[in-house]
């Protein structure tokens, strides 16, 4: 993990950065030993989204929307509110539309993730399918870094990387099942988007409950319904 003031890796335990001192936020969940793995995280992102069926289904269509207008202006903003709408239903509490406000208060980091995450899995891909899909692996986690941990987007970006690492053979064969849910949604006449995408945003979240844990005022933040 890395330090929220001044970006050093630090360890898990530590109560405090070695560089700079600064206290680290308390955490209230910790990574678990080990993880349930893909068709569970996937499972828990089919429960969210069926819990709140219609919510979902809107932020999926709004999603596809911000997809046609500006992708990455847009994108970024709405892909982390709609990530964090997914993080509160995993947690526990009820997502609403609402919830992609944050996305927008966090316009600038939200926007610089999905760029320089974008540029670096097209390059990838440019040199072979397979280094695409490994960044991809590697790289689903910044916005959910910047939501909870409050990093920038560098610092969540380096984050989701080392981390998802020590799980790169998990991780992996959870992004191609994400493609699978995608590509399945995609058939039944697009309308499946609009909920394959939320799923797979509940999914992440719950992997990243497992691999990451949670720090105390984000839960203190969804248990309060604040943005």
């Amino acid at each position: 993990m890395f330090c929220d003031r001044c970006g050093s890796a630090v360890a898990a335990s530590a109560a405090q950065c070695v560089r700079c001192n600064a206290p680290l936020a308390a955490v209230a969940l910790v990574p678990v030993a080990v993880p349930r793995g893909p068709v569970a995280w996937i499972g828990d992102g089919w429960n969210a989204v069926t819990a709140n069926f219609w919510i979902f289904v809107l932020l999926g269509f709004l999603y596809l929307a911000a997809l046609s207008t500006v992708p990455v202006l847009i994108q970024g903003p709405v892909a982390l509110g709609l990530q964090w709408a997914a993080l509160r239903q995993i947690a526990g509490r009820r997502a609403d539309v609402n919830d992609l406000a944050l996305g927008f208060n966090l316009f600038p980091q939200a926007v610089l993730v999905c760029l320089v995450t974008g540029i670096i899995i097209v390059f990838a891909s440019i040199l072979l399918l397979i280094p695409g899909l490994i960044a991809a692996a590697l790289l689903q986690f910044p916005y959910l870094l910047v939501i909870d941990r409050k990093l920038d987007f560098w610092a969540a970006i380096k984050e989701s990387f080392e981390v998802s690492q020590r799980h790169f053979g998990t991780l992996l064969g959870f992004f191609l099942l994400q493609i699978c849910v995608i590509v399945a949604g995609a058939l039944l006449c697009g309308f499946g988007l609009l909920v394959a995408i939320p799923i797979c945003y509940a999914a992440t979240a719950a992997a990243y409950i497992e691999l990451f844990g949670m720090r105390e005022d984000t839960k203190a933040s969804i248990a309060a319904g604040a943005r």
